[in-house]
């Protein structure tokens, strides 16, 4: 268990480089800010669920976890990159 909050707090630091990057390159409104961490939140929670599910062999809870958090992840994740994040880059000056 010590491994996965481990990783969990690595992916905690990519989502936050994530994050700015993605900042510098677009325009960013408070909904774009808001999609991006019920992401990452869901997809954390996914992790950590189904992880723990997994490790104590409860298998079905397992892929219960993947299939309602996760899919809910990349599916707020997906409609917040193309209706809030994806119509307003910023355009850099050469």
């Amino acid at each position: 268990m010590g491994l996965q909050w481990y990783l969990m707090g690595m992916l905690t630091v990519v989502a936050w480089n994530a994050v700015s990057s993605i900042g510098a390159r677009y325009w960013l409104d408070w909904r774009a800010y808001l999609g991006l961490a019920a992401s990452a939140a869901l997809v954390w929670l996914t992790i950590g669920w189904s992880w723990a599910s997994f490790a104590e062999g409860e298998a079905q809870s397992g892929a219960m976890g993947l299939m309602i958090f996760g899919l809910g992840g990349l599916l707020t994740l997906s409609c917040t990159w193309r209706y809030f994040i994806a119509p307003r880059p910023r355009l850099l000056k050469r």
